[in-house]
């Protein structure tokens, strides 16, 4: 998956997370996501991945590193717990990883206009949201701390 078209960089505010998203399709095609869940919707989130892409993350320190989950429970929320930044979100199954990112942690981060695609994932049970996530989401390629 090295040597995708389009690469974004980012992380939190204070430097303890990073990522480098790499996509094989423009943030124009693959759409930004408005999660209407009220996680996302007090975070302000515009969330995007890409099935055919890549996601490495590093973590300075681990001990800062807050993993939140709520609702189904079937994906870790990623924040630093120095400066609060939610990074994305992480499904971790039988050894493999997929997440989506927050683009607003992108540095630079798509401009504010930036279209959105509003996002309900209500009526799905937790098996339903694993496996779309499984399907949608990025596959996670390292995840170092």
């Amino acid at each position: 998956m090295a040597g995708l078209p389009h690469r974004f960089e980012g992380g939190c505010h204070c430097g303890n997370l990073s990522f480098v998203f790499e996509a094989s399709r423009a943030l124009e095609e693959l759409g930004l996501r408005a999660c209407i869940c009220s996680f996302c919707r007090k975070h302000g989130v515009r969330a995007v991945s890409d099935p055919r892409g890549s996601v490495r993350v590093l973590v300075r320190d681990s001990e800062m590193l807050v993993r939140y989950r709520f609702g189904l429970k079937t994906a870790d929320f990623l924040l630093c717990g120095c400066c609060g930044v939610y990074i994305g979100a992480l499904l971790s199954d039988r050894g493999k990883m997929w997440m989506t990112t927050n683009a607003n942690a992108f540095r630079p981060p798509p401009p504010d206009d930036f279209p959105l695609l509003p996002a309900d994932y209500d009526g799905e049970d937790a098996a339903a949201r694993a496996a779309r996530r499984k399907e949608r989401w990025t596959p996670v390629i390292e995840m170092r701390s």
